[in-house]
């Protein structure tokens, strides 16, 4: 492959990688917001402080895939310009 090849095969899969991430970062903050609307109907907090943590964790595992998943491309990204 030539390097203008390589460099658009890691743009596309960057793009839909991306995409996916925001999905799951998008699903997150909507389940923080469910959480303070929960809230406000008067819930236990059990329940309240689940719903958060859940929302919570979910976002920062998606950070962090996301954050292993560029280190992951950009070294898969250098080593197709060294061959």
């Amino acid at each position: 492959m030539n390097e203008q090849q390589i460099v658009r095969d890691q743009i596309v899969r960057l793009i839909y990688s991306v995409i996916f991430f925001l999905v799951f970062a998008t699903a997150a903050v909507a389940l923080d917001l469910l959480s303070q609307w929960i809230r406000s109907l008067g819930v236990t907090d059990f329940t309240f402080y689940l719903v958060s943590f859940t929302a919570h964790f979910i976002l920062i595992s998606d950070v962090l895939l996301f954050s292993v998943f560029l280190l992951f491309a950009a070294w898969n990204f250098l080593r197709g310009l060294a061959k």
